[in-house]
């Protein structure tokens, strides 16, 4: 698969930015991005936010299913995570995560059709998020009722680096490395910035390239072994293992801090003008 092999493909995600984070390689040629999730319960700025964020979307390709967060993530124990048929298993909101499963699963057979190349999250979810795992699960679910192929994202980060080893047997064959678009990451990183939902680091700096697996077999058991093997060409995330809980912490409360600032300066600018 090289970059023109996805002209006619269709992007879903979980959240909006994940698009451009895991994907943004193929953003500007696919015929199609679906951002699954919308109001976040637990961040009422970033729920905000994502309201207005599509008003003037530098994407005209780009649409949201705004099914409400279910606010389970960073619960599950990623040492020993159980799978489940709707995502995997969390330890927070449960009932409403499955019920998104199936919301998930029926809005997406708008938008997908027999013979589609679907481009998704990965099924250890990038760095960890519940969410992007059940999304992949949604596409694989719906891939059993029509003929797609799938493909996922090269991210990993050190949260889940052996629960991805685990899942290697279900992946194929990697497509090109492609060049990811850094120009459009940052237009879109400040375009999210703009409107007070990105959910990343600022300044975040894109890798020079990614590239995109097929999922054949979705259901494929599990590696079971905890022998060493060789590593695959993935784009690596180092979150946890490099900084000490207090790190973490402190990093969340930044951004909201920064996201709340933000929202105040806007607001002064808006009065301002108004006078």
């Amino acid at each position: 698969m090289k970059l023109d092999s996805f002209r006619s493909a269709v992007i879903v995600m979980a959240h909006p930015d994940d698009e451009v984070l895991w994907a943004s390689s193929i953003l500007s040629t696919v015929r199609k991005v679906v951002l699954c999730y919308g109001e976040a319960p637990s961040d009422p700025h970033t729920s905000e936010g994502r309201q207005t964020v599509f008003d003037d979307f530098p994407l005209s390709t780009a649409l949201t299913l705004d099914i409400p967060e279910s606010h389970c993530y960073d619960t599950t124990h990623w040492h020993e995570p159980v799978e489940t048929g709707y995502g995997v298993r969390c330890g927070r909101n449960k009932d409403v995560y499955k019920k998104n499963f199936h919301l998930l699963v029926k809005a997406l057979e708008q938008h997908i059709d027999d013979g589609d190349t679907v481009v998704t999250h990965n099924p250890w979810g990038e760095y960890g998020h519940e969410e992007h795992i059940q999304v992949f699960r949604a596409v694989a679910h719906l891939g059993k009722r029509r003929k797609i192929r799938i493909f996922v994202t090269s991210y990993v980060s050190d949260r889940v680096l052996y629960f991805m080893e685990r899942n290697t047997p279900r992946l194929g064959m990697a497509s090109d490395l492609l060049p990811t678009d850094k120009a459009l990451g940052e237009k879109l990183m400040r375009h999210y910035q703009a409107h007070n939902c990105w959910t990343w680091e600022d300044g975040y700096q894109w890798p020079d390239y990614e590239c995109f697996y097929e999922i054949t077999t979705p259901d494929m058991p599990l590696r079971s072994d905890r022998l060493t093997m060789s590593s695959l060409p993935v784009n690596v995330i180092w979150l946890d293992e490099q900084t000490p809980t207090y790190g973490n912490a402190f990093r969340a409360t930044k951004k909201r801090l920064t996201a709340r600032l933000r929202g105040l300066l806007q607001r002064a600018a808006s009065a301002l003008r108004g006078r």
